[in-house]
């Protein structure tokens, strides 16, 4: 359950980042954790059994039975032991990134699990020990859809953090507590097992920045410089080869029969194919070589409601690659391919984007993540910027009828002119790609007129009289419409005809 990107995680780049790991003490497990104390209900103490897991990196004692699964990701390592009926244990352990603080740890660790378990909620939490420590604990539902109750610990000590949880289905945490804190005390890190020779973590203060055009925002270190490229488009770049930018391109299929074409020319191809296309195209990147490809089909196939006739693939994907200056490098990218299911003649690549030197890449991950989060789209530059190309293409349309009898050049020049406008015109898919990427939704409401609401990360907004409900049952992932005032079940706008009627 909890064996995720815990610390490390923030949105999209839970798998690239570097917390560095150092060797612990074998009594890291134990001086760390509340040792165990016998509760009412405790259940009699089974025959437990040692085990040393696979990577040899953790040795335990468990029940007879249990099964002990160890895992380890970008900058720690973790082992979970798992029991009958959906008891659980976990263990992750790294070199503590948080300067001390084991709140901060303990965010992150949230953070990180929700992306996993969206309804994951903390009921209760508190400092323990001498303020190095602290506790909290909550439910979610788990894999199989059962109820599930927890309690983690987030420790920070010279210099090491270990983050520990027991779980058990709902009503029974209590009854079993005796027995998972003492699988968990027992929980050993082998001397030498967990050695990191990495940079250690940077924090990066990272300022605001506006494109002059006012289609986005986003934040950058100090000093960084910025090259914008286009409506929604930069690059964000420092002297010693790191980058953050945001990108589009287009490019027509084969089938289009265009020579010399001034765009670049390619059948579909899914994210990570067309970056490497298109890198190696312009000689931005070259010899790129994945490390980890993930699709996102659910989050694909939500996109799709707003495009009627039209189709995206979405992946995230980290890579090595060697930069226009022959840098070794290593990125990450979140991209988006689209197209159309009736015209196969061209189809757009969007892309966000971070790079760094190979050996800085993970010492920066931290920073690369909030960058990416803090990338906002202007709706209201949206809603404007598709109501003059919606105009455009329609009086196109009549320009392309009244031209039909004229010779192929006057045609291949109306065509090319009406394509690059109906590219124009999708980018109100802008909007929903914005929204998915920050976690927000917007909802109308009939009982007040076509009040808006919108619903994010953290609770919901009347945008009219700017009243916001917190908490989980106004949050993204858990609000289902329901008006805070009327009761009334709003209506999402996920369609294009809504969007233009209330929105633009």
């Amino acid at each position: 359950m909890l064996v995720v990107a815990l610390g490390c995680a923030l949105t999209v780049v839970a798998s690239t980042t570097g917390c560095g790991l150092v060797r612990l003490p074998l009594d890291a497990g134990r001086r760390l954790l509340p040792q165990p104390q016998p509760g009412p209900g405790s259940r009699d103490k089974p025959q437990m059994k040692k085990v040393v897991t696979e990577g040899a990196s953790f040795v335990l004692y468990a029940p007879d039975g249990w099964m002990a699964q160890e895992s380890e990701q970008a900058g720690y390592r973790s082992v979970k032991v798992s029991g009958p009926s959906g008891l659980e244990v976990t263990m992750s352990v790294g070199r503590d990134f948080t300067g001390g603080d084991p709140l901060a740890l303990g965010k992150k660790f949230v953070e990180a699990v929700q992306q996993e378990y969206p309804d994951m909620s903390v009921t209760e939490a508190g400092a323990a020990g001498s303020g190095d420590r602290i506790t909290f604990e909550g439910a979610y539902t788990g894999a199989d859809g059962a109820p599930m109750q927890y309690r983690a610990w987030a420790s920070v000590k010279e210099g090491e953090f270990v983050v520990s949880t027991i779980a058990a289905p709902e009503g029974e945490l209590d009854a079993n507590k005796e027995l998972l804190l003492t699988v968990l005390s027992n929980i050993d890190v082998m001397k030498g097992a967990i050695t990191y020779s990495g940079p250690l973590p940077v924090t990066e203060p990272l300022v605001p920045y506006k494109l002059s055009d006012g289609s986005a925002s986003f934040k950058m270190p100090q000093g960084w410089q910025v090259q914008e490229v286009g409506a929604t488009c930069f690059v964000a770049y420092d002297d010693a080869g790191k980058s953050f930018s945001a990108g589009s391109a287009d490019v027509i299929t084969p089938e289009l029969g265009w020579q010399d074409a001034p765009l670049p020319v390619s059948e579909y191809l899914r994210p990570s194919e067309a970056l490497k296309f298109l890198g190696e195209q312009d000689g931005t990147i070259t010899d790129v070589e994945f490390s980890e490809v993930n699709d996102y089909e659910e989050l694909a196939s939500r996109m799709e409601q707003t495009m009627p006739g039209g189709g995206v693939t979405v992946q995230d994907m980290t890579y090595t690659c060697k930069t226009r200056e022959g840098t070794p490098s290593k990125g990450y990218t979140l991209g988006f391919s689209f197209y159309s299911k009736q015209m196969n003649t061209a189809w757009t690549f969007k892309h966000l984007t971070v790079i760094a030197p190979e050996d800085e890449f993970d010492a920066y991950a931290g920073a690369f993540a909030e960058m990416i989060a803090s990338y906002t789209i202007d709706q209201g530059w949206v809603a404007d910027y598709v109501a003059r190309g919606n105009q455009r293409l329609q009086q196109m349309q009549q320009e392309t009828s009244d031209l039909i009898a004229r010779n192929s050049d006057d045609i291949r020049e109306m065509t090319s002119a009406a394509y690059e406008e109906r590219s124009a015109s999708q980018d109100y898919l802008d909007y929903q790609w914005g929204s998915y990427i920050r976690g927000e939704q917007d909802w109308v409401s009939q009982s007040e007129g076509g009040t808006i609401y919108k619903s994010d990360s953290w609770g919901t907004q009347n945008t009219a009289s700017g009243d916001y409900y917190e908490g989980q049952p106004y949050n993204y992932f858990n609000y289902g419409g329901e008006n805070p005032n009327t009761g009334e079940q709003m209506t999402p706008i996920d369609t294009r005809e809504l969007w233009e009627q209330n929105v633009r």
